[in-house]
């Protein structure tokens, strides 16, 4: 719970500082920051998987955990009838939204030409998820196994997994989140291209 509390306030940290223009000098390197740190926080985590299986303690993949990414996919097309009905979206347009699976960057471009609003929509979506996902990953480890939990951030699987794992101290977590990250970033674009026909 302290822990899940700190990031809560690193993030509101963060808002207020970017909003007040504190350290406004590093705001045109903060896509860098962010992406060289996790690569620090991934490959510290590696280190420590590469030891559990050094060990023979690493977890074993089997064909269960390649069927988590799908169910990670089912599981969130489930919810486009919801989305409709609670934001009073199409159909359609919330199943747009829902297919960039978390993964904003990609997601946010490629829909930004069949509607900006509906990007927009999209953005907000996969980065409302991924942040969920950080938050409470550490948390669920508790009362679920691995792979069920991985399926929370679906495509963005490997931030909020690096997180979870330095939380956690379980380095396992981040195959599961590679596995289903992997799997289900290659499916974003044919899904998002099916719906958007």
């Amino acid at each position: 719970m302290l822990v899940t509390f700190s990031l809560i306030v690193v993030l509101a940290a963060g808002f207020i500082c970017g909003r007040l223009g504190m350290f406004s000098i590093l705001a045109p390197y903060s896509s860098s920051i962010v992406f060289y740190s996790l690569c620090v926080m991934v490959f510290i985590c590696s280190l420590g998987l590469g030891k559990d299986y050094k060990n023979g303690t690493g977890e074993k993949i089997t064909l269960s955990t390649l069927l988590y990414s799908f169910g990670t996919i089912a599981g969130t097309l489930i919810t486009i009838p919801l989305l409709s009905l609670i934001l009073g979206f199409t159909f359609k347009d919330s199943a747009i939204i829902v297919s960039g699976m978390g993964w904003y960057s990609l997601a946010t471009g490629l829909v930004y030409s069949y509607s900006p609003a509906l990007s927009v929509a999209s953005f907000s979506y996969c980065v409302s998820r991924e942040i969920f996902a950080v938050l409470v990953m550490p948390l669920l480890i508790r009362k679920f196994s691995k792979p069920e939990v991985v399926a929370v951030s679906g495509s963005a699987t490997l931030n909020a997994c690096a997180a979870a794992t330095a939380v956690t101290k379980d380095n396992t977590i981040l195959v599961y989140g590679m596995i289903t990250g992997s799997i289900v970033s290659i499916c974003v674009p044919f899904m998002l291209g099916f719906f958007m026909r």
